[in-house]
């Protein structure tokens, strides 16, 4: 069985992005030739090159697009895949320690899965302080951190990301998939392996009114999500 990586990447500069890669060179009880990641550059601007990913274990593959948003980068990176099961990073977050796609793994081949929701860490900070902060989403399913979905049931199921959201775009993406699955077929893992990283250039997350600002894209989300459960006559 193999696993796909795919990396959406906007402007991040390499500093940023490299912890990601590095952790995924630091997983233990794997075999490197089972992962392929994927890197898709959204845009020329300060896009991520071959030469950097030269020195690590696994293969990785670099994509190069127009830009065109986060949700049109994630499908284009599914749509290059040709792996068994497909897992979405994003560029500056990491994984939490060396026995996560080892956690991955062992479930993949314990039967496999069409959803794998697992916890995960935010790296926050205290708005007092400013003191780092490290919360434990446990069995979220909104954001895409730390799930990993078997790929022809996404092609089967005709499961996408929505290319008109760019902000709030996970939960229409987790709660679709998690609607189409079979709760059978869907496996939860309480041990958190990712880590959704602090970057004070992040808007989401230093700005405190970001919700606020940011409400009518969620409202645009849920519109979206419920148009599609209409349009697939789900209840």
């Amino acid at each position: 069985m193999t696993l796909d990586i795919i990396v959406p990447h906007y402007h991040e500069p390499w500093k940023v992005c490299q912890p990601l890669f590095d952790s995924i060179a630091l997983q233990r009880g794997i075999k490197f030739e089972d992962i392929h990641v994927i890197v898709v550059n959204d845009g020329k601007e300060g896009a991520l090159e071959d030469y950097l990913f030269g020195g690590y274990p696994y293969r990785v593959e670099v994509i190069n697009k127009e830009h065109s948003g986060l949700s049109a980068t994630r499908n284009r990176g599914l749509d290059e895949s040709d792996a068994d099961y497909v897992m979405f990073c994003d560029a500056d977050d990491m994984f939490y320690n060396a026995c996560g796609l080892y956690i991955v793994f062992r479930e993949i081949n314990n039967g496999g899965f069409d959803s794998l929701v697992s916890a995960f860490i935010e790296e926050s900070r205290d708005p007092n302080t400013k003191q780092p902060l490290y919360i434990n989403h446990d069995m979220d399913t909104t954001f895409v951190h730390g799930k990993v979905h078997r790929r022809q049931f996404l092609i089967d199921n005709n499961i996408r990301w929505n290319s008109a959201l760019t902000i709030h775009e996970d939960s229409y993406f987790t709660l679709l998939t998690q609607n189409c699955t079979e709760p059978s077929k869907v496996k939860y893992c309480p041990t958190p392996f990712y880590l959704w990283k602090w970057r004070d250039e992040s808007v989401c997350r230093h700005d405190p009114l970001y919700i606020l600002k940011t409400y009518n894209n969620m409202l645009d989300s849920n519109e979206a999500l419920v148009t599609e459960f209409l349009d697939r006559k789900m209840q």
